[in-house]
C-alpha cells in the first residue's frame, strides 16, 4: 500500500461530533419476552442479562438498549433488500417471514470498540434464537451463520464487513460507502471510475483507515501500491446521506479523485 503526503498540514480544528447511534435488528421465533430473556441467560452462561430495556454484559458492564417488538410483516422484504450485497438466500428469507418477535439493539457507536460490543451482544441474541441480523445504521443484512463466523475469528478486521456497505451507486455512476460512522471513521465517495475498481478502492482505503489508523489530511494522495494510480484525498461537503438520521456520517466523508498525469 502506498500513501503519500502532498505537504505538511496543520492539525485540524477540534470539532464537536454528535453522538453516533448504532442500531441492530434481529428477528426470532420466541413466544414471549420472558422466554427470550431466559434463553439469553442460558446461552451466555449468565454473562449477559436482559432487564427491562437494557441488555448488559455482566463481565465488562457494557450495555445497550434492548427493545422487543411484535412481528413485522415487512421484515422479510427489508432483509431481502438489505441482504442483496451479502447474499441472503430465499431459505433464510422464508424463515424470517415466520418470525414472531423482533429485537432492536441500540448503542452509542463511533469507535471500533463500541462496534465490537454491540456486535457481540447481537451474537448472544442470535445464539438465543435469532434468525439473522440487519444493521439499521448501515442498511446491510446478514444470515446468522455469517455474523457468528465473523465474531469468532479476527473480529476487528471483520467490523468492516459487518457495519459498512461500499457499493452504493448514484445515477451518474458515482460510488460511495455507508456505515463507517459506526466505526468512528469517514466514508468514501468516488466518481468517474469503473464501478468494480471504485468499490475495490473504497474497500482498500476504508480498511486502511480501520487497520492502520493513519492521520489523514486533505491534499494527501492514496494508491494501492507504488505502481498503481494515485488519487487525491479531498473533503466531500455534500454527503449523499447528509440529512438521514441513521446513515449520515458525523465524522465526514473523503472523496478520492484521480491524479491527472501530464499528457
Amino acid at each position: 500500500m502506498f500513501f503519500r503526503k502532498k505537504k505538511v498540514q496543520p492539525p485540524p480544528p477540534i470539532i464537536h461530533i454528535e453522538p453516533v447511534k448504532t442500531i441492530i435488528c434481529i428477528p426470532g421465533h420466541w413466544k414471549t419476552r420472558d422466554e427470550l430473556f431466559l434463553k439469553i441467560i442460558e446461552v451466555s452462561n449468565m454473562r449477559y442479562m436482559a432487564a427491562g430495556l437494557i441488555l448488559m454484559d455482566l463481565t465488562t458492564k457494557s450495555h445497550c438498549s434492548f427493545e422487543v417488538c411484535e412481528r413485522d410483516e415487512r421484515m422479510a422484504e427489508s432483509f431481502r433488500v438489505a441482504g442483496m450485497v451479502s447474499g441472503i438466500d430465499d431459505g433464510v428469507l422464508t424463515e424470517i417471514s415466520t418470525h414472531s418477535l423482533v429485537v432492536y439493539l441500540t448503542a452509542e457507536g463511533g469507535t471500533p470498540e463500541k462496534a465490537k460490543m454491540i456486535a457481540q451482544a447481537a451474537g448472544v441474541v442470535l445464539d438465543a434464537g435469532g434468525i439473522g441480523v440487519k444493521v439499521e445504521s448501515a442498511g446491510k443484512a446478514f444470515t446468522k451463520a455469517q455474523w457468528q463466523e465473523w465474531l469468532e475469528v479476527d473480529l476487528h478486521s471483520n467490523l468492516y464487513k459487518m457495519f459498512v456497505i461500499d457499493s452504493i451507486t448514484q445515477e451518474d455512476g458515482t460510488v460511495f460507502s455507508c456505515g463507517m460512522h459506526n466505526l468512528g471513521l469517514r466514508d468514501t465517495i468516488i466518481s468517474c471510475e469503473d464501478f468494480q475498481e471504485a468499490v475495490e478502492l473504497i474497500r482498500l482505503f476504508s480498511y486502511y483507515q480501520l487497520l492502520e489508523q493513519p492521520e489523514i489530511f486533505e491534499g494527501q494522495t492514496f494508491s494501492a501500491d507504488s505502481e498503481a494510480l494515485r488519487f487525491w484525498i479531498l473533503e466531500e461537503p455534500e454527503q449523499p446521506y447528509k440529512n438521514h438520521e441513521l446513515f449520515n456520517n458525523v465524522f465526514g466523508m473523503w472523496r478520492l479523485e484521480r491524479v491527472q498525469t501530464p499528457a
